[in-house]
C-alpha cells in the first residue's frame, strides 16, 4: 500500500468520552432524552448531521440545528483534556510517513478540530490532505471523500487503503474500490467490523507498517 487514509475519531484519536458526554448533554438542554453511551458509540463514524436525526426522530430542524449547535460548544469546552492519540498510533505515523507514504484523513469532524489536534501533537506535516466533513456533500458511507483524494492525488486505487474503527468507514472504502482495513483497538463493535469483511483486520497500529 501507498496510500494510507484514515478515519480520525477511534481510529488515529480516542475521543469516544468527549463525543458522548458532549451529545447527552446537549440532547438534556433541548429537553429530550439522552441517549446512552453505546447508541452514540454505535453511530461514532457518522456526522452528527446524520445520527443526531437517528436519536430524535421527532425533532423539528429547529431544534436538531440547536443540538448541533451546543454539541460542539460542549465538545470545545472538553476537547483538548478528553482527546489523545491512540498508544503507538503516532510512531506508526510518523515511520509510514518516512517510509514515502502519502497519509490522509477522511473524517466525519470538521476539518478545523482535526487540524487543530494534529497541531497539537506537531504532526500536521505528516498528512498529505485532510478532508473534513465540511468539506463534502456527502457523508459516509458514500464515498466522495475518497473519491476526492483519488481524483485529486491521482491515487491508485488498488495501492489505496481506507482504515477505520466503524462500519461506515470500511462500506465508504468499499464504495470507492480501495482496500479496506478495521481497526479494532478503538472499535465499539468489533464483530460489525468483520461483517463488512475488510481486506484487513488488525489489532495495533504497528501492523500497517507491514502492508
Amino acid at each position: 500500500m501507498n496510500n494510507f487514509m484514515f478515519d480520525f475519531d477511534g481510529t488515529l484519536a480516542d475521543s469516544g468520552t468527549v463525543v458522548t458526554v458532549a451529545t447527552q448533554k446537549a440532547f438534556i438542554k433541548n429537553n429530550l432524552p439522552a441517549p446512552t453511551k453505546q447508541q452514540v458509540l454505535d453511530y461514532m463514524g457518522l456526522p452528527i448531521e446524520t445520527f443526531f436525526p437517528m436519536l430524535a426522530p421527532l425533532a423539528p430542524q429547529k431544534v436538531l440545528h440547536q443540538l448541533y449547535d451546543d454539541f460542539r460548544i460542549f465538545c470545545a469546552q472538553n476537547e483538548d483534556a478528553g482527546t489523545k492519540f491512540f498508544d503507538g498510533v503516532i510512531p506508526t505515523l510518523k515511520q509510514l510517513h518516512a517510509n514515502g507514504k502519502d497519509l490522509f484523513i477522511l473524517s466525519s469532524n470538521s476539518s478545523a478540530t482535526i487540524y487543530h489536534h494534529l497541531k497539537r501533537f506537531k504532526i500536521d506535516q505528516l498528512f498529505t490532505e485532510v478532508v473534513g466533513s465540511d468539506m463534502v456533500k456527502n457523508f459516509k458511507p458514500n464515498p466522495e471523500s475518497v473519491n476526492r483524494v483519488v481524483h485529486d492525488f491521482n491515487l491508485n486505487r488498488q495501492q489505496s487503503v481506507m482504515i477505520g474503527d466503524a462500519r461506515y468507514d470500511l462500506q465508504m472504502g468499499k464504495n470507492a474500490a480501495v482496500k479496506t482495513c478495521g481497526a479494532t483497538w478503538g472499535a465499539f463493535n468489533i464483530d460489525s467490523l468483520k461483517q463488512e469483511q475488510p481486506t484487513y483486520l488488525i489489532h495495533q497500529p504497528q501492523q500497517l507498517l507491514n502492508f
